[in-house]
């Protein structure tokens, strides 16, 4: 539920703070006064698309805030768990959400502090509010616009039998191509089996082993640097065990010296540290000495050794240009032309095992698709009859609505079509609603509509902008009458121009245009009770208010108000 919206620099919006009541709210005021520019705000924090033009001239950026309170909402615990998944904690039941859009058409949003995408704004928004305008009203004209209706109205059952279908849909798919890929050209395939031949005759020549160039390569290096190698180790025994005449080595220095201080010991019992150390320097010194003498006899330079391993390392370099870049890679990629040639030498039985196999996955199919039909058709006749519950209630007891589903070949969302068929007059045969219904029709059918959904919508906040638009009359009153039912468990926010509508909100709010210093801005406030007759009477007479019309506003909002 909306509990408070804050509002800058949103076209004539400058500075607007509202905090709207949990029950029906109205918003009314003169056409261009910037009703719709609020519903526009709350928009942005849904992840609406926002551009530079909605920047109130003369500023850098727009900004909105929003507070939204989850207690209670039957939709907390998908919202909090969309959060979670990004991270983001919901403490105390409550969103703060802001939206910002800077001159450069950048723009930013945060969820409780952290920066969010408009993916995720939207992803959230659909569970906070469901917004209906009048181009709402025209969605009832596009035929492919019922199956989603419908899909709503079924509610889980459905919604579960779409996701099993969905599911076989994307297996069927699988199996379709790799059928169609098995089905290849003959030439192709007999030109694919030769290349597959050579390369694998040529990778199973080659005997490769995982890993091997990396061992080579160190021999190689080795080899090539195995003078080196030997004056270095040599020089390294030779000056650690053995020693020039002038110049004793390492090991016999290190024993004289030890020789020193173990006769120091007896002078000094503190000097057995320094001993031990000597010993362990000794010892390391001494496997030092040793491993040099072992690297150095088992050191070997075979020139014609080098060269078949050069030879061998140019094999592989081959193999790595044409297949992959390394062993682990060209063995897997042998590994896969294997298993494919496989497939094309048993081209016959492929084809047969991959026509089974799609003609199972096309039976699933079939079955899924005709539960999920049996489903929605179950469920298209639970909401003809709500439907036309309702349309009797909105003043229109002689028209009828059919919602037919139709097989059609199978497709993402079903192996179904939905329309909705209307008729105006009893006996009168139905056709497509979007060839005979009226604009005042079609209004009051989106409202039948949204009213049936209205009771499996786990949604707190539904926000309406004018979709009274072309009612009059008794019908006008009738749609007043409904949107304050769906009202008594929801919060709604309605644009209206209907006094009708207008009077049976328990808050009413005045959008208004005014002028400071040059500059025009927009602004909202509450009316009190008799303010709230006189925009009524407005409303009812025009800009020429007369006592009757007071009067006949007070009694319209007595009578609305105890009703």
């Amino acid at each position: 539920m909306l509990r408070r919206l804050h509002v800058e620099d949103l076209a004539l919006i400058e500075n607007l703070d509202w905090n709207p009541s949990s029950g029906f709210t109205c918003l009314t005021g003169e056409t261009g006064a910037g009703k719709s520019l609020l519903l526009d705000a709350v928009g942005l924090l849904l992840g609406r698309r926002a551009n530079v033009d909605m920047i109130r001239s003369g500023s850098d950026r727009l900004f909105v805030e929003g507070l939204f309170s989850l207690a209670g909402s039957r939709a907390a615990d998908v919202v909090v768990a969309l959060l979670a998944e990004q991270g983001i904690a919901c403490e105390d039941g409550e969103l703060v959400i802001w939206r910002e859009v800077n001159s450069s058409g950048k723009t930013a949003a945060r969820v409780n502090g952290r920066l969010v995408t408009a993916q995720l704004l939207r992803a959230v928004g659909q569970w906070l509010v469901h917004q209906h305008g009048q181009h709402d009203s025209m969605l009832l004209m596009r035929k492919e616009e019922h199956l989603a209706l419908l899909d709503a109205f079924g509610g889980d059952e459905v919604d579960a039998a779409r996701r099993v279908y969905q599911e076989l849909y994307d297996l069927h798919g699988a199996a379709k191509k790799e059928l169609s890929v098995a089905l290849q050209d003959k030439k192709d395939r007999m030109q694919r089996l030769d290349v597959l031949t050579f390369q694998l005759r040529e990778m199973e020549e080659a005997r490769l082993r995982e890993g091997e160039e990396v061992h080579l390569g160190r021999l190689r290096d080795r080899w090539q640097h195995a003078e080196r190698l030997y004056s270095v180790t040599r020089d390294a025994y030779e000056q650690l065990y053995d020693g020039q005449p002038r110049c004793p080595s390492v090991l016999a220095v290190l024993a004289e010296l030890k020789s020193a201080v173990s006769s120091a010991v007896a002078h000094d019992a503190e000097l057995n540290e320094l001993l031990e150390y000597l010993d362990v320097a000794e010892v390391h010194l001494s496997e030092a000495a040793d491993f040099a003498r072992r690297y150095k006899e088992l050191l070997e330079f075979d020139p014609e050794k080098l060269k078949r391993l050069e030879d061998r390392l140019a094999v592989l370099d081959r193999l790595f240009g044409k297949y992959g870049a390394s062993s682990h890679e060209v063995l897997a990629y042998m590994a896969e032309a294997a298993a494919e040639r496989d497939r094309l030498v048993h081209y016959d039985e492929t084809v047969v095992s991959l026509r089974q196999r799609l003609d199972e996955a096309a039976e699933r199919l079939r079955a899924a698709a005709g539960s999920l039909r049996h489903k929605r058709r179950s469920a298209a006749q639970v909401m003809e009859r709500e439907l036309q519950a309702e349309l009797e209630r909105l003043h229109m007891p002689s028209v009828q609505l059919f919602l037919r589903v139709n097989p059609v070949a199978p497709g993402p969302s079903g192996a179904d079509e939905a329309e909705l068929l209307f008729s105006a007059n009893r006996g009168e045969e139905p056709r497509p609603l979007a060839r005979i219904a009226s604009g005042g029709e079609l209004s009051r059918i989106m409202l039948a509509v949204v009213q049936v959904l209205a009771g499996r919508n786990p949604v707190d906040t539904m926000v309406f902008d004018e979709i009274d638009a072309g009612i009059s009359g008794r019908a006008a009153q009738a749609v007043a009458d409904r949107v304050a039912h769906i009202a008594r468990h929801h919060q709604v926010l309605c644009v209206t121009h209907l006094p009708q509508m207008a009077c049976r909100a328990a808050e009413h709010m005045l959008i208004e245009k005014s002028v400071d210093q040059g500059r025009t801005a927009t602004r909202i406030r509450t009316l009190s009770a008799e303010d709230r007759v006189e925009e009524l009477a407005k409303m009812m007479g025009g800009e020429r208010v007369t006592d009757t019309t007071r009067q006949q506003a007070r009694e319209m909002l007595g009578a609305a108000q105890t009703g």
